[in-house]
């Protein structure tokens, strides 16, 4: 008596087991470089929209008698650094927690804003503006040499530099800012690589040249 044919068109389950330890294993060797690329891609939109600001904050200066705008920060819990909403006429505009914003998010910070200090003038706690309160920490020797002493500068006649915009990258509370006032001026905080952590960062010196992270 002739055995029954296999019926065509079924898995057993020691087959659907080795294809799915395929999947499985195929999924690990993707996932990393899945994840390099959208990290690549946000890097790379920050440093198109910081770009963009810092053509902003030159026509804003053009228009401006030369002034930059104030930098801002608060005891509040409204975020530190935010972009000024000077630049709402050259920039997208919005609102982040009912407060009036430039509308331009860091890919890196959900709801936030990109990140904006410049020496001279400061905001206080979102109403009272002093001159020479806002300050940038600086390198001794910037920007050739960048070693571990500076100081900072609250004065735009004698900083060596005059303003800087930046995302704070993938990891806010990233081991590399170890003093954190002093961001981001400092190479060591940059960000270097999409397996990094550190800054995003676009900024002027006193001669007018930008100096932008990797």
């Amino acid at each position: 008596m002739r055995a029954r044919a296999r019926q065509p068109g079924g898995f057993t389950l020691v087959e659907m087991l080795i294809v799915t330890a395929i999947l499985a294993l195929l999924l690990s060797m993707l996932l990393p470089s899945l994840g390099r690329a959208r990290t690549l891609a946000r890097i790379a939109k920050a440093h198109a929209e910081l770009r963009g600001i810092t053509v902003a904050l030159d026509v804003y200066r053009h228009d401006h008698d030369q002034v930059l705008p104030p930098t801002r920060f608060s005891c509040s819990s409204q975020t530190a650094y935010e972009l000024p909403i000077e630049l709402k006429a050259y920039l997208p505009g919005g609102r982040i927690k009912g407060v009036e914003v430039v509308e331009m998010h860091d890919p890196f910070r959900s709801g936030e804003t990109y990140k904006y200090r410049a020496v001279g003038a400061a905001i206080m706690n979102e109403s009272i503006l002093r001159n020479g309160a806002a300050t940038l920490w600086v390198p001794d020797g910037f920007p050739r040499e960048q070693g571990d002493a500076g100081r900072y500068y609250n004065d735009p006649a004698d900083s060596p530099v005059r303003y800087a915009v930046w995302s704070t990258g993938p990891d806010p509370d990233s081991p590399k800012f170890d003093i954190p006032g002093r961001l981001p001026v400092p190479r060591k905080y940059w960000l270097t690589g999409a397996s990094d952590t550190g800054v995003i960062v676009h900024l002027e010196d006193a001669d007018g040249r930008v100096h932008i992270s990797p």
